[in-house]
């Protein structure tokens, strides 16, 4: 009885490891306006629809030299208000933590560009990287895309929205949870069995 009970422990630790691993690896990267990313071109308006941003998620803006991203207050982002901004980004490639729930504001530090289009609210959501309700769109398979309608983009390509935490994505979570149980599978026998 004593080495049921050792393995139905070993065997329930196991699982919780696994449900802590794949929950605490859904947070998501998302490149602003996808294949366009933060340009002019991009119908910045709609593209955060079907999204669901949560604290640990991550916008990646992926722009050209005649744009910038400016984080404004709430007051600011309608006006295209650029004169107090909270931060601001000019390197074509700007990565931005969504550190904390509650909205969030962008424009192009252009006050035209802002104008015509080129800003983003984003409305973050609870207290931790969770996945997409069910029946919510999921996020394209990560890959290296030239965006068409960019000139002079410092950065080499612009990738579609996907889920990646460290480069790797879910499915680079579940091949680490494969890799630590082939690993540690031994292991277990040995306590198991002693």
């Amino acid at each position: 009885m004593e080495k049921a009970s050792k393995k139905l422990f070993i065997f329930n630790l196991c699982i919780i490891f696994g449900i802590f691993l794949t929950r605490r690896c859904n947070a998501t990267t998302y490149f602003v306006g996808d294949t366009s990313g933060w340009d002019i071109s991009s119908d910045l308006e709609s593209w955060p629809l079907g999204k669901r941003f949560s604290v640990g998620d991550v916008l990646m803006f992926q722009y050209s030299s005649t744009h910038s991203v400016y984080e404004v207050a709430k007051d600011n982002f309608q006006s295209c208000n650029t004169a107090d901004p909270i931060r601001t980004f000019t390197n074509g490639n700007t990565t931005v933590a969504l550190s904390k729930p509650g909205d969030r504001f962008f424009v192009c530090g252009n006050r035209l560009h802002c104008f015509a289009g080129m800003r983003l609210q984003v409305n973050v959501e609870g207290n931790g990287p969770s996945s997409a309700p069910v029946g919510a769109p999921r996020a394209a398979p990560a890959g290296i895309l030239q965006p068409s309608s960019k000139k002079n983009n410092p950065a080499t390509g612009v990738a579609s929205s996907a889920a990646l935490v460290g480069g790797r994505g879910l499915r680079g979570s579940v091949y680490y949870f494969v890799y630590l149980m082939a690993f540690t599978f031994p292991l277990i026998l040995y306590f198991i069995n002693n």
